[in-house]
């Protein structure tokens, strides 16, 4: 058994839940995650994954914790302020959930870094909200055959989806950059922020995820799924591949930093 009798005492109640089971819990458990982006969506997918029992989750965010940002990072607290995310938000982590194995990774995903950074991880959860993030992670994805989730919100809007990732049918589902023209649609760059929709939509993806994780055949796969929490509508696409585009990047490979307009940070100094 891969669960010890503290951990199914401690998952008893999901364990409990109809189609779950032990067994269930422990595919949880055999899971390595890798969630890029600990800010305002990064921050409530952390807290759940961990929090249900994922055996391995990797934290990369570069940057530290800002006041103006607590309203949608709850994982942070105010004596946390301008120390690094990625640090606190394993600390925070193990003090709710000590059974799961938490990794800061303090670096910028960078054509340089992400190969690295994709080792021995499982699926791939993209919350920088940052296109040429989203760019570099989809090209490394597809070239280490990684499934991929990636997702935004911009103040009511909200849109995300699942990338590279396994069908019924044995093939792959889009990539990113498939979805590019249904995305666009959904940005809104004016100012503000609102914390409600950045926890909701991390909770949906969790729950996607969680879903893959134990084999639901039906879910976020070959799926975009555009959100207005204002009016509290959503858009389901169905995303075909674009087979040219998929071998053509794939062809290609990671690109320069300058072909994805990356500004690169300089490393942190820890």
């Amino acid at each position: 058994m891969i669960l010890s009798e503290k951990e199914i005492q401690h998952f008893k109640n999901p364990i409990a839940v109809p189609g779950m089971g032990v067994g269930m819990q422990e595919k949880l458990k055999e899971a390595r995650v890798l969630v890029v982006g600990a800010g305002g969506l990064g921050s409530p997918v952390v807290q759940y994954l961990s929090a249900s029992g994922v055996g391995v989750l990797g934290i990369a965010d570069y940057g530290v914790i800002n006041d103006e940002d607590m309203h949608r990072q709850p994982v942070y607290q105010m004596q946390d302020i301008r120390k690094h995310k990625a640090k606190m938000a394993a600390s925070r982590l193990w003090a709710v959930n000590p059974y799961t194995k938490h990794y800061p990774i303090l670096m910028q995903v960078k054509p340089e870094t992400i190969g690295m950074m994709l080792v021995g991880f499982d699926l791939v959860i993209d919350c920088s909200q940052h296109l040429p993030s989203h760019l570099v992670i989809n090209d490394a994805c597809l070239v280490h055959d990684k499934p991929f989730i990636t997702g935004e919100v911009h103040n009511w809007m909200a849109w995300f989806g699942g990338f590279n990732m396994p069908l019924v049918d044995g093939t792959r589902s889009a990539t990113y950059r498939c979805a590019l023209p249904i995305t666009e649609e959904y940005r809104n760059f004016d100012a503000g922020a609102i914390g409600a929709t950045h926890g909701a939509l991390g909770m949906q993806i969790v729950c996607e995820v969680i879903k893959y994780l134990m084999g639901v055949p039906i879910g976020v796969a070959g799926k975009l799924y555009g959100i207005d929490y204002l009016h509290n509508q959503t858009q389901v696409y169905d995303l075909q591949p674009d087979t040219a585009q998929i071998e053509g990047t794939r062809a290609a490979g990671i690109l320069t930093a300058d072909d994805y307009g990356l500004e690169i940070v300089p490393d942190v100094e820890d």
